[in-house]
């Protein structure tokens, strides 16, 4: 048998064979493991409560020539291993295909990401304003077409071009109440 130090170094490759002792059983045998399945093993074994996600870079090796693939220290962590729900990226994100939504949908032209609550979903900028007009009430239920988000900002106008102030409830994503102390007439202008 040759002494260990008389083989070559040379980066390992997939199918290469380990040897190891499986410990805790009787006699301690010996067996073999290839460099694959010691990969899997740590990915999926590791059972921590955060998870760096590796990230490897092949470069050459000045001396040999060789190209050799080098781990790095890694700007993403899972944060739970199995079952992570949540990737943070501790850097700048660059995105050459599509953004894709919760629908796998990558939007269109000039539409935006918004939040659903429970998702994304691509939609468009509408910088217009919606007018809801009112007479003599003290209560206005408004339905507005949901393009302006779900909490739209509301600005009340008197007849008198007077802004005025009332209790503002958010009935649904595209209904809302405005109730005054009084009745009033005027505008309701959603941004």
């Amino acid at each position: 048998m040759a002494i260990i130090y008389t083989y070559p170094i040379s980066p390992p490759v997939g199918t290469d064979l380990l040897v190891g002792t499986r410990s805790g059983v009787p006699r301690n045998p010996t067996r073999n493991f290839s460099v694959d399945q010691l990969a899997v093993y740590i990915i999926d074994n590791l059972n921590g409560t955060n998870l760096t996600v590796p990230i490897f870079f092949d470069t050459v090796n000045p001396t040999t020539g060789l190209v050799e693939t080098t781990l790095v220290d890694s700007i993403l962590t899972q944060n739970a291993n199995p079952g992570g729900t949540t990737l943070t990226i501790a850097g700048n994100l660059y995105v050459t295909g599509a953004l894709r939504d919760s629908n796998n949908n990558p939007g269109a032209l000039g539409e935006v990401l918004k939040s659903t609550v429970t998702g994304t979903e691509w939609g468009n900028v509408n910088s217009t304003t919606e007018v809801i007009p009112f007479n003599n009430v003290t209560t206005i239920t408004a339905t507005h077409t949901g393009a302006l988000g779900t909490f739209p900002s509301i600005t009340v106008v008197n007849n008198n071009n007077i802004v005025i102030y009332g209790e503002i409830a958010y009935i649904s994503t595209t209904q809302l109440t405005v109730t005054f102390a009084s009745a009033q007439t005027g505008n309701l202008y959603l941004n």
